[in-house]
Order: C-alpha cells, then structure tokens, then sequence
C-alpha cells in the first residue's frame, strides 16, 4: 500500500536553501564545480545528450537535492521560444507540455531517472529546486519523480518559473505532487508581463500548481526583478532570521547579493 503523501507549509529556510541551489546549479555549468553546505556532496552534474550542463544532484544524510539552472545560452532561449505543444508521454494522461523546454528535459531524463532509482535511498527527502526556464524543467522533474521514481513526495520550491503546460499537466501535477511552492516576485516582468503576452494566444499556463508565494521587490533595471541572485536578496531581507541560522550553519554557502541593493 502507497505511503499517504504528507504536506507541509511553506518554508522560509527551505526558500533560501533552495534559491541558493538554484543559483548554484548556474555556477555548475559556468565552472564545472561548486561550493556546497557541509555535509552535502555534489553527487553528478545533470548533462544533456549533446554535453550541455543543466544542473546537479547533491546528496546529505537525511536529503537529495536535484537543482537546475536557468537560461543561459542562445540554443536556451530557442528552446523557450519552440511554443508549440505536444504530448508528456513519460506520465500517463497528462496533458500536453511546452516542446522547446520538454525536449530540453528529454535529453537527460532517462540517465536522471535511472540515477535516482539506483543509487539513492527513498527514505530521504527529494527536494527539487530551479529558477526561470530552470523552474519549468523541475516541475517536468517533479511529477515525472512523483510516479515514475521510489521518492513518491518530492518537494518542490521553483523560482520565476515560465510557462510549461497546459490544465490537463497541471491537473495531473496537483494530484500526484503534494508540495510545489511557486515562488514570483510581482515585478518580475519576465515572468509577470512579457511570457503571458508571449503566450497569450497559447493554450499554455503559467504553472500555477501548489501554493504560489509572491515577493515584492522593485530594481530599477527590470531584469534585476528577475535574476535569482535578487530573489535571494529579497529573501534574506524577509527573512533575517532564517538567514543568519542557515548562514552559521552553512558558512560560505550565500553569494554575495550586494548587486541587487
């Protein structure tokens, strides 16, 4: 018998961890290594077919981490501009799902998958995380490991994420995933303004599964509301106690954010 899947509020510490690992899984592809908290070990980069890196995997005692970067490349922003539709045949009836950024997902998802189910223990919590494009392929990550994986209640914490699917997807999103936090400045006009003008003739939505968190900070260059370096400002200006428990547990983890004043 299926483990009833528990499910938990929002968590401002988790927030900030995982906004971090977001912003970490865009070092990764830059340089090949990054610094993680103590007692987590990068366990493998996520690399697409073609050699293309767009993530990471780290592993702590009681946690797997699965993180994934954001737009970073012209062939990125192609694949974000492929809007048409077509089947996500790794779930049964779910929905139609965003070609450019599901093919993206195609070209790792087998040697994720297979990864997981062999060499990590479901006894830990799945925390998935990712920002912009980023965002979107953790939520393909997220139901696919929802069903198709042993971590049956994977938590998911997406940053800006864009549009992916269309209401059946996310039907099928809400039923099998239990935690997905949708985490969205209100000035992020990326996100906010200029992807559902792009996609407004589109039967796609914008991912509006779980508990949408909304942020309110305003930079005066508009893509500052945007970069996950000025999520995670914003975050620990909210948050300045969370932050500085996970600041002296994790010394050296947060980057420096003085860019986003």
């Amino acid at each position: 018998m299926e483990k009833t899947k528990e499910s938990y509020v929002f968590d401002a510490q988790m927030a900030l961890f995982l906004a971090v690992m977001s912003y970490k899984a865009y070092i990764v592809h830059d340089l090949c290594t990054i610094e993680l908290p103590k007692h987590y070990e990068m366990k493998r980069e996520i690399i697409t077919d073609s050699g293309e890196t767009f993530g990471f995997i780290a592993e702590s005692e009681d946690s797997l981490v699965v993180a994934f970067r954001g737009t970073k490349t012209m062939d990125n922003v192609s694949s974000y501009l492929d809007v048409s539709q077509i089947p996500y045949t790794y779930v049964t009836n779910s929905g139609l799902t965003h070609r450019g950024i599901t093919k993206i997902y195609s070209t790792f998802r087998d040697s994720l998958l297979e990864d997981i189910n062999q060499h990590y223990s479901a006894d830990k919590k799945l925390l998935v995380t990712g920002h912009s494009l980023g965002g979107s392929l953790a939520a393909l990550f997220t139901l696919d490991a929802a069903v198709n994986t042993n971590f049956k209640n994977p938590i998911l914490y997406s940053f800006a994420s864009l549009p992916i699917a269309d209401e059946n997807f996310t039907k099928k999103f809400y039923k099998e995933v239990k935690n997905s936090i949708r985490v969205v400045n209100v000035h992020d006009a990326i996100s906010n303004c200029m992807t559902p003008l792009f996609f407004k003739n589109k039967p796609l939505l914008n991912l509006p599964i779980g508990q949408e968190y909304k942020l309110n900070f305003k930079n005066r260059l508009y893509i500052q509301n945007h970069r996950i370096l000025c999520y995670i400002h914003f975050l620990i200006k909210q948050y300045p106690i969370e932050y500085k428990e996970l600041h002296k547990k994790y010394p050296g983890f947060f980057p420096v954010t003085s860019l986003c004043e």
